[in-house]
């Protein structure tokens, strides 16, 4: 069974620690801030070791790899620490700010043959692969994605949202040709609601709108393919009844993202050959986020 550590405990970070205790064993957490998260820890993992001295970890010979839940400011820092212990590092999106420092990341991972894996939840949603399964021999031409939220305003909402809708983008029309931003508003900070258009090839056309100064929370993909019309609502897929004009529920994932995510890894970890199609991912979606802000400039 493999070994790993935790860095940050946080709300994400206890939601880590759950599934991943189901296929490997967690010895140390780290943490420096909130006591009630150690506390939290010590009540219901008390085998988990809790530490504030982050060397100790990265130079402990047992432990095979290090899940990175800690703010985004410090992923590039730590991974990049991990790493040169000869760690296998699953990180939370984003990889890093930019894709230069993305790119030394998994430059160093390939060298040392370790995993560098990229936390793109939604990539694990089962609603996600029943699109895939049901757009095979019908079209995608067009996404629109909408989602409006209240908060996360320490984050950038490029690097902290749109990874998010970008990565599931990528999935299901490839590498966007043109980038170009329809809206962009800050009201609390300085980028608060914004809205991209991603044109593709072949006709195929894509719209991202995030809100996170809205005052209820939904989000939803809505997918015009050439011959139906779906709606991805959470854990459900809809599809368009044209006949009785309405949408009906086709299909309701079972397993949460979280734990086909966690097993991914630890399958990954595992084997002889280590591949990082995650860590390219997230260069591609650094590259994007970068050309928003070029254009925002």
């Amino acid at each position: 069974m493999k070994n790993l550590a935790i860095i940050g405990i946080g709300y994400w970070g206890k939601n880590i620690i759950r599934e991943m205790s189901k296929f490997a064993r967690i010895s140390y957490a780290y943490s420096k801030g909130n006591p009630s998260n150690k506390e939290w820890l010590c009540v219901n993992y008390p085998k988990i070791k809790w530490t504030n001295n982050l060397d100790s970890i990265l130079i402990d010979p047992t432990v095979d790899a290090v899940i990175v839940c800690s703010p985004i400011q410090t992923h590039f820092s730590i991974t990049l620490n991990a790493l040169k212990n000869g760690k296998h590092v699953f990180v939370e999106k984003p990889l890093s700010p930019n894709s230069k420092k993305s790119k030394k990341l998994l430059d160093l991972a390939q060298q040392k043959n370790l995993n560098l894996f990229v936390g793109h939840i939604f990539l694990f949603n089962q609603v996600l692969k029943k699109i895939k399964e049901l757009t095979k021999n019908d079209t995608i031409q067009k996404i629109y994605f909408d989602w409006r939220k209240l908060g996360t305003f320490d984050n950038d909402i490029c690097q902290n949202l749109l990874t998010h809708d970008l990565s599931i983008v990528f999935e299901l029309l490839g590498k966007p040709l043109n980038v170009k931003i329809i809206q962009n508003h800050g009201i609390i900070t300085r980028l608060d609601i914004i809205s991209v258009d991603l044109k593709f090839s072949k006709n195929k056309f894509c719209n991202i709108y995030i809100n996170r100064i809205s005052n209820y929370k939904k989000k939803t993909v809505t997918i015009l393919t050439k011959k139906n019309l779906f709606l991805w609502d959470d854990d459900v897929l809809h599809k368009f009844n044209k006949k009785k004009n309405e949408f009906q529920e086709i299909y309701n994932s079972n397993e949460t993202s979280l734990y086909l995510e966690c097993k991914e890894f630890i399958s990954n970890i595992s084997k002889k050959s280590i591949t990082n199609d995650s860590s390219l991912l997230a260069i591609e979606i650094n590259k994007i986020i970068e050309k928003i802000e070029r254009i925002r400039k």
